[in-house]
């Protein structure tokens, strides 16, 4: 093999070994913005059954630090909602919901809606356990999630304790 056609191969191996490792290397990048909704419907049978199938979709994902998010209540009922940070063990896994009764408390419910209907225990953003949401039926809100890079958030509904989900800050 000429010297020239061994340089061309190692020259060649080399640009596509950068080209692997640069590839690899790249994570995808989390989004500054992302769109959630709430979902489903409501199904009251008496002596039959009740069907309740909301909740917030995606339930899952994540976003940079700083990034925005806007959710809409495309829900088919006349509920609100709220989307509720709270600590991982705070989570129901029943109807039972200790936490709940602190996020109503805080929201400061009124004969005709909430007196708070964005509540921040600390900085404003969404970034701890506490901050919560108030979303009327069919509105739509946005929040600017704050919590440092490397931090999971874990939220909720404080009215349908089921729908439940994670924020993952980039």
């Amino acid at each position: 093999m000429s010297r020239r056609l061994t340089l061309l191969l190692a020259a060649v191996a080399a640009l596509s070994l950068t080209a692997a490792i640069g590839t690899a290397a790249a994570a995808p990048k989390a989004p500054t913005k992302k769109k959630m909704s709430i979902v489903g419907h409501f199904v009251f049978k008496a002596g039959k059954f009740v069907f309740d199938d909301q909740r917030f979709t995606p339930r899952k994902f994540d976003i940079k630090s700083g990034g925005k998010v806007t959710l809409r209540n495309r829900s088919k009922t006349e509920e609100p909602h709220t989307i509720s940070l709270v600590k991982k063990s705070q989570l129901p896994n029943s109807f039972e919901c200790p936490v709940c009764e602190d996020i109503f408390n805080a929201h400061g419910p009124t004969d005709t809606g909430v007196a708070n209907p964005v509540v921040n225990v600390g900085a404003a953003g969404f970034d701890q356990p506490g901050d919560s949401i108030f979303i009327a039926p069919h509105a739509k809100v946005s929040f600017d999630v704050t919590a440092a890079k490397g931090t999971k958030l874990y939220f909720m509904c404080a009215v349908h304790p089921w729908m439940q989900g994670r924020i993952r800050v980039r």
